[in-house]
């Protein structure tokens, strides 16, 4: 029962660090628009000669529409919402070019109030992913996948409200629904009936208008809304909404739910086949096969990351996988520093900078800045990137002399030293290993003989006699044993004939 509780702990962590269901996700809590992120459709109104909510009537039928012109020497208004536009398409393609993902969405209706705990809630009930590109200079609108509910806020309905998540709704992409609005808005109003989300779903969103988007206080906010009360609004937004980070909390809530691993190490076992596999058993451990002074890791390693170090040292490909905070980025740093030892070259490439930027930093612990090159943009890194290198060249005599000095050569003495005594103490607790688990002479393990005896009984001394007993046969001698040891007690009677 304790490892049980552990492991629904552990879980329990790891899927609060996989999704932000704080105030700051504004997939979950937008109070007020930033400019340069997000726009209010509403404010599009009559710039296309139309009412705002034709755009988003012309995403649920997955067709394109004009927002407004590029530039209109009659009208500011429309001069300002395309220099917003402009703004957020910036961002759009900078954050592609960064993390490689798409996170324009427009946002609609809109929920208001507040979870049954009292976290604030403004957030949108739907995500249509969008591209805002320029044809005839004219702003377009277009759709670029699958509407989708707002996984953020139904994972946080279920996690503050303690009610399981609705998978349909989590799985919809509203392939089969009719594509007409008045349609699509009851189908939506249906699943939410189904899945019993408690929103009201008030009249004002099956009116073919959009209100404006209102900026709130959070103290103004808080005031105005009563905990476990929500409620849509005919509101749209336009802006960058982070979705990628929220995918993988379905899967944690299943194993919380079901309670299907009670042990996380013998659950990792079994996910591997090869480790299940008796005649594989050992295929994949490396960490005998390395010796202790050809490795150079310069932060603590646990052995599932030395064991992957190995691997690679022995020239083995791999994938490494696991939640935040198991040590991914600390092994990909020891690979680093072990490399640089054996004096070879090393590109790390990473789709999100800021895990480049993690590794970076443990790095920089070391004083390894001088010789690492961080890229992010090779155009405005450049010259960073060459002033180190001209610094290394600079300073070659410098390291030579300090490669070759005697503090250097007592380090590496002492490093071997450790190292071989390292080697030694491992081959000892492997020949531990395979005596405590040898189960060749007795037909079982010196462990489980240990666990079954009884130091308390009296025992018999078959220090010669052992090998002579298996534990598949054990049974018919005991009997036999029983048999003689009641006739002796009566034959060894004084008074016996």
């Amino acid at each position: 029962m304790e490892q049980k509780g552990k492991t629904k702990k552990l879980l329990t962590a790891y899927l609060r660090r996989l999704t932000n269901l704080s105030g700051n996700n504004r997939s979950l809590f937008l109070p007020r628009l930033r400019a340069e992120q997000f726009l209010d459709i509403h404010s599009l109104s009559q710039l296309n000669k139309e009412k705002s909510f034709s755009i988003v009537e012309a995403l649920i039928a997955q067709k394109k529409k004009i927002l407004c012109p590029v530039q209109d020497s009659r009208l500011e208004i429309s001069n300002e919402a395309s220099r917003k536009l402009r703004n957020i398409q910036r961002l759009d393609h900078f954050l592609f070019e960064e993390r490689g993902s798409k996170d324009l969405h427009l946002g609609w209706p809109f929920i208001r109030g507040k979870f049954s705990d009292g976290t604030n809630v403004r957030c949108p009930l739907l995500f249509f992913p969008v591209e805002l590109v320029v044809e005839n200079n004219q702003w377009v609108i277009q759709s670029r996948g699958d509407i989708t509910f707002n996984k953020s806020f139904l994972l946080a309905y279920s996690y503050y409200n303690q009610v399981s998540p609705g998978e349909d709704l989590l799985e919809e992409n509203f392939e089969d629904v009719d594509r007409d609005s008045t349609v699509f808005r009851t189908n939506l109003y249906q699943f939410l009936q189904k899945a019993n989300i408690e929103i009201h779903f008030n009249p004002d969103n099956y009116r073919d208008e959009l209100t404006s988007f209102l900026d709130f206080k959070k103290e103004e906010f808080e005031e105005n809304h009563r905990n476990g009360e929500l409620k849509l609004f005919p509101e749209a937004v336009v802006g960058i909404f982070p979705q990628a980070g929220s995918y993988l909390v379905p899967d944690y809530l299943d194993l919380l739910a079901t309670e299907k691993i009670q042990d996380l190490e013998e659950f990792f076992i079994q996910r591997n086949g090869a480790e299940t596999n008796p005649t594989s058993r050992g295929i994949f451990d490396f960490i005998h096969r390395v010796k202790e002074d050809k490795v150079h890791s310069a932060f603590p390693m646990d052995v599932w990351q030395e064991n992957s170090l190995k691997a690679v040292k022995l020239g083995n490909s791999l994938v490494v996988q696991g939640p935040p905070g198991t040590g991914k980025s600390q092994l990909i740093c020891n690979l680093i520093c072990d490399s640089m030892a054996a004096g070879k070259r090393i590109l790390v490439v990473c789709q999100k900078r800021a895990a480049l930027d993690v590794v970076y930093a443990r790095l920089q612990t070391l004083q390894l800045a001088p010789f690492l090159g961080l890229v992010h943009d090779f155009k405005s890194d450049r010259r960073e990137i060459y002033e180190k290198i001209a610094s290394q060249i600079d300073r070659v005599d410098e390291y030579k002399s300090k490669n070759n000095s005697l503090d250097a050569i007592q380090l590496d003495r002492k490093f071997l030293q450790i190292s071989h005594r390292i080697d030694q103490i491992m081959e000892d607790i492997q020949e531990f290993r395979h005596a405590l688990f040898d189960e060749k002479e007795a037909g079982i393990s010196i462990k489980e003989l240990y666990l079954r005896s009884d130091p308390s009984s009296n025992v018999i001394n078959l220090k010669q006699e052992f090998q002579h007993f298996k534990l598949d046969n054990i049974g018919g001698f005991l009997t036999i044993l029983k048999s003689l040891t009641y006739y002796a007690r009566q034959f060894d009677e004084r008074n016996h004939p």
